[in-house]
C-alpha cells in the first residue's frame, strides 16, 4: 500500500499503548481511526524486531484504510522495513541529518517529527532541519511518562512567532504537536495554544468508547 505522506496529516495523532494483547490493540486502532485519527504513531517498546515489523504492518494496513498516516517511534529501521510513512525521534535517537541518509539509501523518503520537549532551543534546531512536526510536551501530567519534563503552553506561540520573523514560507514551516496527559477535558486548550495536532496515548485507548473520543477530539479542529 502507498505511503500517505506528502504532507503530516495534523488533527488527532493517536500512540499506541503497551498492551499484551495483540487483537484487542488493532481493533482499538481501526475505533480510533473510525472516529477520525488522522496520524498514528507505532510505539511498542516490548516486542522483538520480527514480532513488532509483523505487528506494525497489520497496524499501517489498517491505517491507510482509513486515510490515516502510519509512523514508527525511534526505530529507523522498523520505519523503512514497513515502508511507514514517517518516524518520530527523540533527542537520543540520532541527528535528522543521519536519518536522512538512512532513508535516502533505502530510496525512501520518511516524513520526521522530533520531540523538543520543553526547550525552545530544540524547536529551533528542528525548524532549522526543515522536520515535518516538532513536539512539545508533557503538557500536563502523563500516566504514561510521569517523569517526564513539563512544558508550558506557551511555548506554541513562541514558537509561531519565531516562525512568523524567521520569514519561513508557511509550506515549509513544521507542525506543531503537543503530548503529554491530554484527555478530552483539556485537548481545547492544547488547540487553542496554538498546536496543529494533539498526541494522545491513554486519553484515547483508556477511554470506554474509543471511537466516540477520536471524534470529539478530532471535532475540536
Amino acid at each position: 500500500m502507498s505511503q500517505l505522506n506528502t504532507h503530516f496529516a495534523k488533527g488527532l495523532y493517536g500512540i499506541t499503548p503497551e498492551w499484551e494483547d495483540n487483537s484487542r490493540l488493532l481493533t482499538a486502532i481501526e475505533e480510533a481511526c473510525r472516529g477520525g485519527m488522522r496520524i498514528l504513531q507505532w510505539r511498542q517498546k516490548s516486542l522483538s524486531a520480527a514480532e513488532s515489523l509483523t505487528l506494525a504492518l497489520r497496524a499501517k494496513e489498517i491505517c491507510h484504510q482509513y486515510n490515516c498516516q502510519f509512523f514508527i517511534n525511534d526505530s529507523v529501521q522498523l520505519a523503512l522495513d514497513c515502508k511507514a510513512d514517517g518516524i518520530h525521534i527523540g533527542r537520543d535517537d540520532g541527528s535528522v541529518a543521519e536519518l536522512r541518509k538512512a532513508c535516502a539509501e533505502q530510496g525512501q523518503n520518511l516524513l520526521i517529527g522530533v520531540s523538543c520537549y520543553n526547550k525552545m532551543e530544540l524547536a529551533k534546531q528542528a525548524i532549522n532541519d526543515e522536520v515535518d512536526y516538532l513536539a512539545f510536551g508533557a503538557l500536563f501530567s502523563s500516566m504514561v511518562k510521569p517523569d517526564a519534563v513539563s512544558a508550558p503552553l506557551a511555548l506554541f506561540a513562541e514558537t509561531k512567532a519565531y516562525l512568523r520573523d524567521s520569514d519561513m514560507a508557511a509550506n515549509k514551516a513544521p507542525a506543531l504537536v503537543g503530548i503529554g496527559g491530554i484527555d478530552q477535558a483539556n485537548a481545547a486548550s492544547v488547540i487553542h495554544a496554538g498546536a496543529d495536532s494533539i498526541a494522545v496515548i491513554s486519553g484515547l485507548f483508556e477511554s470506554d468508547d474509543i471511537q466516540a473520543t477520536a471524534q470529539y477530539l478530532s471535532s475540536l479542529f
